[in-house]
């Protein structure tokens, strides 16, 4: 876990660190012994990108890619395409799976792929700021990425229990009890920031008139109230 903490070190540290040869061309996949994952350029269309490769501890190799219009952007297209397309794990960081925030100026996600036949992870170290992007591929125990949101999630009647266990002021409702209501959980999941949610509407239990929608973060377990009209979300204290 110690070795996990020091390869993620801020992008600043990265920064300082000795140049491999300088400029070259951006690879199409990063390669780690014998196992390959697509690249940042492969995944998501870059124009007249800057980039370098930074020696580490370790001989370590992490990709910088500068002259970014916003590094957050191109960090979560990055990861979400390595989700979709590479089935990894998304996470901040290696203590909780909580999404990253990719609107922030500055930040980091960690995207790691199962090794076939083996104990050890295809980790991803991406990091951001305001026009620039780096990540650092390493191999990983497999413990050192926390479950993933399937092994967390809940299920439809579990949220729909969550929300009825409510008070209707709470939930911006008129009366004194949610049995004056009835909630009925959507199929799927829906993204709120990148974080995955289910989607809970909620209609009077005496005619059966729509009252409003609410969203369930997982695993956090958050509760949105969410305008259909605009799509914002706003959270429930």
């Amino acid at each position: 876990m110690k070795q996990l903490i020091k390869a993620a070190a801020p992008l600043l540290a990265v920064l300082l660190l000795s140049s491999c040869g300088g400029s070259k061309e951006p690879p199409q996949e990063y390669t780690l012994e014998e196992e390959t994952i697509p690249s940042l350029t492969a995944l998501v269309s870059l124009e007249n990108v800057q980039f370098e490769e930074k020696t580490g501890e370790g001989d370590t190799l992490t990709y910088v890619y500068s002259g970014l219009s916003n590094g957050g952007e191109i960090a979560k297209e990055y990861t979400q395409a390595l989700k979709s397309d590479q089935k990894c794990t998304i996470a901040s960081d290696s203590e909780t799976s909580a999404a990253p925030d990719f609107t922030a100026s500055s930040g980091q996600a960690l995207a790691a792929r199962e090794l076939e036949d083996s104990e050890q992870l295809f980790l991803l170290t991406i990091q951001w700021e305001e026009t620039s992007c780096s990540v650092t591929p390493s191999l990983a125990d497999a413990d050192a990425m926390p479950p993933s949101m399937e092994d967390q999630s809940i299920t439809l009647d579990d949220a729909a229990a969550l929300l009825e266990a409510m008070s209707p002021s709470q939930l911006g409702l008129a009366g004194s009890s949610m049995s004056e209501y009835l909630v009925y959980p959507q199929e799927g999941t829906v993204f709120l920031d990148d974080q995955p949610c289910l989607l809970l509407n909620v209609y009077a239990a005496a005619d059966h008139q729509y009252q409003g929608s609410y969203l369930l973060t997982v695993p956090a377990l958050q509760v949105y109230t969410l305008d259909r009209a605009t799509g914002e979300a706003s959270p429930i204290s």
